[in-house]
Formats: C-alpha cells, sequence, structure tokens
C-alpha cells in the first residue's frame, strides 16, 4: 500500500508534526531556561559570603543539578526531534474500558494536563507489548504486577529528519518489513541501536530482573552486543533510584571493539559507563609496569604451529592458570602468607609487653580478617596507638613506684648522711633516664615494631608461588602432577627472566592483590556485562566477582566461536555451577542470527558440522536471502593477488560502505597489504591487534581480530595458510564467515581448503 493510501495517514501526519512541535517547544523552553539558570548560578556566586555561605551554597547546588537534568533532557530531545518514535500500540487493560493510542520512541515525554505521554520510552513496562505481542490478547510485566489486555494494533512507522517515509500496520500474516530493511542497510564503522526492530528473544534478555546473574549463548549475528548495550540502558532506566551509570562496567575483547560501539550507549541516552578491556582494567587497578605479552601472540603461534608437544604443554599451562584449581592453590598460598606475616616477638618497650606475638597474630587472623594483609597493620596501628597510651601511664606509675619504694626505704633505714645521698641519687637519675627512655621511645615503638612486617611487592609473592617447584607442590595438595608443576616453573622462570607476564596470568595477580594488598582507589562497580565472555577464563570471572563484590553479571558469548579455547570456557554450565552456584543464574540461548543471509549461514554452519559437539548451537538466520558464497582455488600467488584486487573494486561497484579481506594470520594480511599497495589498489587499510579505531571502508584484517565486528562484504584469503579440520582452525574460518551482511567470497591458492569438499552440503556454495 502506497503512504498517502493508508486510512491513516492525514491523522499520522498531523500526529507527526504536532509531536515535532511540541518538542520544538521544550526544546526552545529549555535553552530560555538554561540562559535563566545560568544567569542565577552567577548572580549567587556574586552574592556568594564565605563567612556564611550556605543559603548561597545551597542556591547553587540546586540551580546546577536542575540544569543538568535540563542538559540532560536537551540532548534527547534535539536527538529525537528528527524520528521522535518508530511505533504505536493500541492497548486496552482488561479492566479499562478506554484503548489507549501509545506512540513508543528512545525518549519519555509527558505533555501537561494529558494522562497519556506523548511518547512512551522504549524501556517502559507497556513497551514490552510491541516486543513481544501481536494483535489479540496480550500481556506484559509491571511493578504492579502481571497486566492482562488486548492490543487492538501494531503500526510501525519509517520517520527520517522529521518525514513521515512509511506505515505498516504489523499482524500474524505480515513479515517484519522493518527489520528486514534494517537487515539490508549497508554498515558503516559504527555499531548502532536496534530499539525500533528488537525481537520477542532479545527482549526477554534486555528485561531480565538486574538481581538474576545472567548468561547469554548467542549465535553470530544474533545481536549480543548490542543487547548488552540495551540492557544497560533498560536496568539504568528501571533502577535509576538505586544504580548511576558510573556503577556499571563493560568488558570488551578489545580498544578497537569498544571504539566500534562506543555510539550506542550515547544514541540511547546513556554516558558515563565505565567501558574497558580486561588488560586495561587490570592494569589501572594493579599499576604493575612488566611488560604484557601480546594477547594474540600465542593464538598466533598455535596458529601457525603444527599439533607438537611444546604447543600442547603452553595451553596446558594457560588452561591451569584460568582455572579455579589455581585459585584454591593461590589460596593457600595466602593463608600460608597470612600465617607467617607477624613478627614472631613481642610488642614490648624496655622489658614491658604491651601485645605478645600471639595476641597480634590472633588479631591478624580474626580480627582483622575482613581486610587484605597488608591493610591490616593499617588497623593493627590504631590498636597499638591506643594501648600503648593506656599502658604507657602505667608503666610510668610502676616504675615511679618501684623506685620510689626504694628510695623510701633507704630513707627508712638510713640516717640521713652523705652516704645514704650517694645512694639515694643514682637511683633517682636511674629512674629518670628510664622514665626518659620509655617516653621517648614509646613515641617511635608503634612505627618500628610495624617496620618488621614485610613489605614485598605483588609480582615478588607471584613469582615466588609460580617458579618455586618446592611451593607449588606444597600448596597444590596432589591436584595437579609433579611433572606438570615442573613445567608450569620452568615457563614462568622463563617469563620472570624477560620481566615479562602474560595474559593468563592477569586473573591471578588480580586476585592476589585483592587479596593481599588491596586497592588503593577503587571504582564503585555493581554491575559488570563481558561481551565474548567464552574467551574468559573461570578464574577471570571469580577474580571479577570477588574484586567488586557482585553477583550482578551479564556474560554474552558464543562457545562455537570461542578461538580461545585453550583458556577460555568451553562449557557455560561449569560457569553456572561453580561462578554462580546459589546465585539462581540463568542461561539464555538466542539462535536467531540477524546478521547474515540465509545462504552465507547455510555454509557457516556446514564449516561447525564438521567437527560437531555435543553442545553445539547453530544459527537459524532470519528469511533473508543473498548470493551464495563463492569459492574459487588459483594456480599461483600473483594470479589470486590480481584477482583479489579485481574483486574489491567489483564489490565497490555495489555501493558496500565496509569490505573486509580476511586471513587466518597476520603475516598473510601484511603480505596482501603489501601487494594492493604495490598495485596501488587505494583505501585498503591493514588492522593491527593494538588499533583502537576502525575508520569503515575496505580493511585488511586477520580472522581472530575480525571477532565482533560485521561488514557489507567478507573476503576470506588464503595464500600460504590453510585452514584443516582442526578445532581452532574451523573455529577461525566460522568466523571470518559470519562477519559478513550480504557477500562472501572465498579465494585460495593451489590445493588449501580441502576441508570445503567435506561439506554435508556442497550445494551450500558456489565454486567458480
Amino acid at each position: 500500500m502506497a503512504l498517502k493510501e493508508h486510512p491513516d495517514y492525514e491523522k499520522e501526519i498531523k500526529r507527526l508534526n504536532a509531536t515535532i512541535g511540541y518538542i520544538e517547544h521544550c526544546i526552545n523552553s529549555f535553552e530560555e531556561n538554561k540562559k535563566n539558570l545560568k544567569n542565577e548560578i552567577r548572580e549567587a556566586y556574586i552574592e556568594l559570603d564565605y563567612l556564611d555561605s550556605s543559603l548561597s551554597y545551597v542556591k547553587i547546588m540546586t540551580s546546577s543539578r536542575f540544569l543538568d537534568t535540563l542538559e540532560k533532557n536537551y540532548y534527547s530531545l534535539t536527538k529525537s526531534v528528527k524520528k521522535p518514535y518508530f511505533c504505536r500500540i493500541d492497548f486496552k487493560p482488561d479492566d479499562c474500558i478506554k484503548v489507549s493510542e501509545l506512540y513508543i520512541g528512545k525518549i519519555s515525554l509527558p505533555k501537561a494536563e494529558e494522562e497519556e505521554p506523548l511518547i512512551v520510552d522504549w524501556r517502559s513496562p507497556i513497551a514490552s507489548v510491541y516486543y513481544d505481542g501481536m494483535p489479540g490478547p496480550v500481556t506484559y510485566k509491571s511493578p504492579s504486577g502481571i497486566i492482562h489486555g488486548e492490543l487492538s494494533l501494531k503500526r510501525q512507522y519509517t520517520i527520517n529528519n522529521r518525514t513521515l517515509e512509511n506505515i505498516l500496520d504489523v499482524d500474524i500474516t505480515t513479515t517484519d518489513t522493518f527489520l528486514q530493511a534494517a537487515l539490508g542497510e549497508n554498515k558503516d564503522n559504527k555499531l548502532k541501536d536496534i530499539v525500533s526492530t528488537i525481537q520477542s528473544e532479545q527482549n526477554e534478555v534486555i528485561r531480565t530482573d538486574i538481581a538474576i546473574p545472567l548468561i547469554v549463548q548467542g549465535v553470530a549475528g544474533s545481536g549480543k552486543t548490542t543487547i548488552a548495550l540495551h540492557r544497560i540502558a533498560y536496568l539504568l532506566y528501571t533502577y535509576e533510584d538505586a544504580f548511576d551509570p558510573d556503577n556499571f562496567m563493560i568488558i570488551a575483547p578489545n580498544r578497537l571493539f569498544l571504539n566500534y560501539i562506543s555510539e550506542v550507549l550515547p544514541e540511547l541516552g546513556v554516558d558515563q559507563v565505565k567501558q574497558t578491556t580486561f588488560v586495561d582494567l587490570f592494569y589501572e587497578m594493579t599499576g604493575i609496569s612488566f611488560k604484557l605479552l601480546n594477547p594474540d601472540d600465542k593464538l598466533v603461534n598455535i596458529i601457525n604451529t603444527d599439533k607438537n608437544k611444546t604447543i600442547e604443554k603452553i595451553k596446558s599451562i594457560s588452561k591451569f592458570k584460568g582455572s579455579l584449581d589455581f585459585k584454591e592453590i593461590i589460596d593457600k598460598y595466602v593463608n600460608y602468607i597470612e600465617q607467617n606475616f607477624v613478627p614472631k616477638q613481642d610488642f614490648e618497650i624496655e622489658g614491658y609487653t604491651i601485645y605478645s606475638h600471639e595476641e597480634i597474630k590472633g588479631m591478624f587472623l580474626k580480627d582483622f580478617s575482613r581486610l587484605p594483609l597488608y591493610q591490616r597493620p593499617i588497623e593493627l596501628k590504631k590498636t597499638l596507638v591506643n594501648k600503648l597510651k593506656r599502658e604507657k601511664n602505667k608503666i610510668i606509675e610502676n616504675i615511679e613506684n618501684k623506685y620510689d619504694k626504694q628510695i623510701e626505704h633507704l630513707r627508712h633505714i638510713m640516717p640521713p648522711s652523705e652516704e645514704r645521698r650517694q645512694i639515694i641519687v643514682p637511683l633517682m637519675d636511674e629512674r629518670d633516664k628510664i622514665l626518659e627512655t620509655i617516653k621517648k621511645k614509646s613515641s617511635s615503638a608503634v612505627a618500628k615494631y610495624l617496620s618488621l612486617f614485610p613489605k614485598l611487592s605483588l609480582l615478588h609473592y607471584y613469582e615466588d608461588l609460580m617458579t618455586n617447584e618446592e611451593n607449588l607442590n606444597r600448596f597444590n595438595g596432589g591436584n595437579v602432577d609433579n611433572n606438570f608443576i615442573k613445567e608450569i616453573c620452568s615457563y614462568s622462570c622463563k617469563l620472570k627472566n624477560e620481566k615479562k607476564i602474560e595474559i593468563e596470568d592477569l586473573a591471578a595477580l588480580l586476585y592476589l592483590k585483592h587479596k593481599v594488598f588491596g586497592f588503593d582507589k577503587k571504582a564503585d562497580i555493581r554491575y559488570i556485562v563481558i561481551d565474548e565472555a567464552q574467551d574468559f577464563s573461570l578464574f577471570q570471572l571469580y577474580a571479577l566477582k570477588q574484586v567488586f563484590n557482585t553477583k550482578l553479571f551479564t556474560l554474552l558469548g558464543d562457545i562455537a566461536q570461542g578461538i580461545h579455547s585453550y583458556r577460555g570456557i568451553t562449557d557455560w554450565k561449569n560457569v553456572l555451577t561453580q561462578m554462580f552456584e546459589g546465585d539462581s543464574p540463568k542461561l539464555l540461548t538466542l539462535e536467531q542470527s540477524y546478521r547474515t543471509t540465509i545462504e552465507i549461514m547455510n555454509m557457516a554452519n556446514q564449516i561447525l558440522k564438521i567437527r560437531p559437539s555435543e553442545d553445539l548451537v547453530l544459527a537459524h538466520p532470519v528469511v533473508r536471502h543473498g548470493d551464495k558464497p563463492t569459492f574459487k582455488s588459483f594456480d599461483s600467488e600473483e594470479i589470486l593477488m590480481s584477482s583479489l584486487a579485481q574483486k574489491i573494486d567489483s564489490l565497490k561497484q555495489l555501493d558496500f560502505n565496509t569490505m573486509a579481506i580476511i586471513s587466518k594470520t597476520f603475516d598473510e594480511c601484511r603480505k596482501i597489504k603489501n601487494y594492493l599497495t604495490k598495485k596501488k589498489t587505494t583505501n585498503v587499510k591493514l588492522l593491527h591487534p593494538e588499533d583502537s579505531y576502525y575508520e569503515g571502508g575496505t580493511v585488511i584484517l586477520p580472522a581472530h581480530l575480525s571477532k565482533g565486528l560485521e561488514f557489507d562484504a567478507v573476503i576470506i584469503v588464503s595464500v600460504n595458510e590453510d585452514y584443516t579440520e582442526d578445532e581452532l582452525d574451523l573455529k577461525l574460518l566460522y568466523v571470518a564467515m559470519t562477519r559478513a551482511l550480504h557477500k562472501v567470497d572465498i579465494l585460495c591458492c593451489g590445493k588449501m581448503m580441502k576441508i570445503l569438499n567435506e561439506l554435508d552440503d556442497p550445494t551450500c556454495m558456489i565454486k567458480v
């Protein structure tokens, strides 16, 4: 149906124009209020009496807070004026007569003297009716309980730059045209919000109760990252009285990924959420200066090297460092440090015991046990100072009494004489000298005693455990084979000599810092969202849970994309039972893929089926068709590279905004970049692991770095590095294929990519 032929076209145009007019009125009012408030603040500062400033100060603070509120609303209004809402629902609760016409957008906009808001926020409880319901009986969860009612209309709008471009009334026979249109769009260099196209299963993730630790197993293209960001926006809206944005933290795989997602939260009206990587968070919290081995180097080494004992040993050590068995060893080691931390001597002055060693150790192990080890002497200092103040007077009094009794006794038994004076005067001098010594030493006694406590570094303790075979065996408790202990120590000694640490060490170091030293200043993080969580170890998750003292997590990942499985999570059941046992966690599975076409996802699923696992979850693509992936083999490297350059040019003719040339290793990427530069193929950028910005356009990158990103078209190139039936190779190929929205081409040299001949359905691709 043409737009103007819709029976409600005139009504909807009138409603849109009225809404835009009201928003503009609000913006103008806010701008005027901002001027007035700024003038009030300026006047308050002028009138500020620093001897009696309470009233002026209150005026300044009140105005400043209101100004912040206006500015926040102002930003939201200016963003929404071009597209104030995206849908409408007509809903009648069972206990009401009136049908409410509710327009849903990114903001909530009440209108004076009207019951129904002009715009309903997409995060409000009733908005779930739009995301989950179809015309007919519906329910939604509100703060007062479950609301039952009738949804008589579900209408979607395409509004761009204040112009109504389309109206679609949705019923059970209507395909989701809006979703199809959104998925068919070409991508740029940033992730976008999906408030107008959130699907029911995504909505369930977004609106899960904040108190429930949530794990989301989502296939490639299911929108995990976007959902995570929308969940934060939803939680801040729903629990605004209990949480601030800076109570939330997002941990992403790398800085490039953080830049890619950077615009979503501001678009949703959320700022000040901490966004970081685990590595950056570690350095920020520990201040360790040792050089970190590039986290990707080990993966690249594993990719480039055929299976051998050395590689298997490195993988085993990595897995051990990420295990909760290793956490148990560290707990025992910390207990050992704790038991031997207190100096083996009494706290005394001139032979007078203030506290015995046993008493001080008892305080350390019991009274101060809530504190990290190195923070306990601070508490002990207060106790020692207070006790010393009380005991010093008693000691002085006892000494004075002791000498006074001796002097009095001498005076009693000896008559006044030079002989008596010769005895009494030295006694008095001795008394005064002892009293002076006690007074003098008491001022430094506490500091002197505290100086006897160890003052070692975090790395010292860690290396003492990891490079000392005797220590590892002592605290291991027989759970780890002795030969493996030797290998761990040998490997750790090598890292120590090179003054390096690796990413697998970070969880243990962070946990050890928490237990032994504590943190000088720690952000008030109460909710943690981790994307690509399958690449985290159980120990990493446990360390974060302990350090921030929270069980509030949303973990999102895909086991099928676990290219770091040698150190990551291979089964969500372990996370449920070992991380959140007793916390009532929830595991949700997203099987629908919204990124790629049916043809691309069919082939990607075929890749995974070559080595199926018990818990494998295959993606179900939405009904969006495109070209089948193409596969072509070339007789020489030169011909392949020439064909690649031609392929790039031909794809550019299709108006794709983003293209990725993906190879197995960075060395191959560098080789491709050098060739294209020599042939003067312009505007092709080689992405490095340390890059923090993705500009869009055409890029070259290794498969492991592409995870989490998406492109209009992907060209998978295999020059010298082949993909085999090895689990890691298959996952890398799967990741590379599922980055594409519209088109995948595979180019290889010679007889490489033989695994494609083993697909269950070879017709899922076109051999050229």
